[in-house]
């Protein structure tokens, strides 16, 4: 027989709520750097000075790059922060914060601050529950 130790009941559960925080504070500070681009007038001035044609092509194209860039700077950042596996909170956070747009939550949240802060909020509850949808991923065997 091995002698291996069981983890107990409330370290799994501290592991899946330190997973869960840590995903959600990674997700808002995406979001964070996302609308200082844009308010710093980076995105700005591509996303006003498009035509419908350039708008199409920005939806087509740069949505889905910024998708990656995302999935690219969030991934290596929980990585570090020891959130094992990284890419199912990556896929998934983006998917859950679209589904909260598509069923008008940042609206009827408006009440807890402005557009932004209620976006980031949104943001790190998407990242959160993908965090916490995600946990049984961490006790597969390798």
């Amino acid at each position: 027989m091995t002698d291996t130790t069981r983890p107990t009941a409330g370290g799994l559960a501290f592991k899946v709520l330190l997973r869960v925080v840590v995903s959600a504070v990674v997700g808002s500070a995406l979001l964070i750097v996302w609308i200082w681009a844009y308010r710093s007038g980076v995105l700005d001035r591509v996303v006003n000075e498009t035509t419908l044609g350039g708008f199409i092509l920005l939806v087509v194209i740069g949505l889905p790059v910024a998708l990656v860039v995302s999935a690219l700077l969030a991934g290596p950042v929980l990585w570090v922060l020891k959130v094992r596996p990284v890419w199912p909170i990556v896929l998934i956070g983006p998917v859950l914060l679209g589904v909260a747009h598509y069923f008008k939550l940042p609206e009827q949240f408006s009440g807890l601050g402005d557009r932004w802060t209620v976006l980031t909020l949104l943001a790190g509850a998407s990242y959160g529950l993908a965090g916490l949808l995600t946990a049984p991923a961490m006790f597969r065997k390798r």
